[in-house]
């Protein structure tokens, strides 16, 4: 007789995590980075859906999201130098400091936002333009899309934030890694908690053009391990 092997399921959310999960292993490994986006724009996808199923609005997540941390960091004379060498966007944050309740001590979730429909259009429109041109091809097959529009660190960020609306578990080695990567790209090195300073040092001492050399060898090491960044 012989033995049907069983069917292996899985769910929405799973899919995103091993979709940028994946995306986060060919950032680092510098593959194409026209499937990096592809991949990683499917992972935020879903998570955008599975938020919205949820009850909750990621294009108005995002925007409370930045507006929050950066006159938080501000209050708090933390902001990294890549922002506060910029004049125009201090100017703004300083306004929009004077105008929202948030202080050095408020928390993300004591602040909420809203958006209007039209607004999360141009929002999602914006994003996702990449993404629908190497999807699509029924209606534009001739047209072309610039390769500088592409920032997949920042979308990647961007659906990592999403992703911990949903799950705290820091999406593991991957997550953490592509964390610590951000962080001291944006000069936030010396904002990083003590756990994780040794890890960002190294980094720090590495040359920009290794350190996506770095963190995929780490990403493979710790996975090995069944460990964490601050463990390395």
């Amino acid at each position: 007789m012989t033995k049907r092997s069983a069917t292996v399921h899985v769910n929405k959310l799973a899919a995103a995590q091993r979709q940028l999960r994946a995306a986060i292993r060919m950032f680092f490994a510098e593959e194409d980075d026209l499937a990096i986006h592809t991949v990683a724009s499917a992972a935020y996808q879903l998570i955008k859906d599975i938020k919205m199923a949820r009850g909750k609005n990621e294009a108005a997540d995002f925007y409370l999201t930045s507006i929050f941390y950066a006159v938080r960091d501000y209050r708090r004379d933390t902001l990294p130098s890549h922002m506060t060498s910029d004049p125009e966007l201090m100017d703004w944050v300083r306004k929009i400091a004077r105008e929202l309740p948030i202080e050095a001590t408020s928390k993300l979730e004591e602040v909420s936002a809203y958006i209007t429909p039209d607004d999360a259009k141009k929002y999602w429109s914006k994003r996702n333009k990449a993404a629908n041109f190497l999807k699509h091809a029924d209606k534009d097959a001739n047209a072309h899309l610039a390769l500088d529009e592409i920032d997949n660190r920042d979308l990647i960020m961007q659906a990592l934030s999403a992703y911990s609306d949903l799950l705290k578990d820091g999406l593991g080695a991957e997550g953490r890694v592509f964390w610590l990567f951000s962080s001291v790209s944006h000069g936030e090195s010396r904002s990083l908690p003590e756990k994780w300073r040794k890890v960002g040092d190294r980094l720090l001492a590495i040359d920009g053009n290794c350190r996506r050399e770095f963190c995929a060898e780490l990403i493979e090491d710790l996975n090995a391990k069944g460990s964490n960044a601050g463990d390395a």
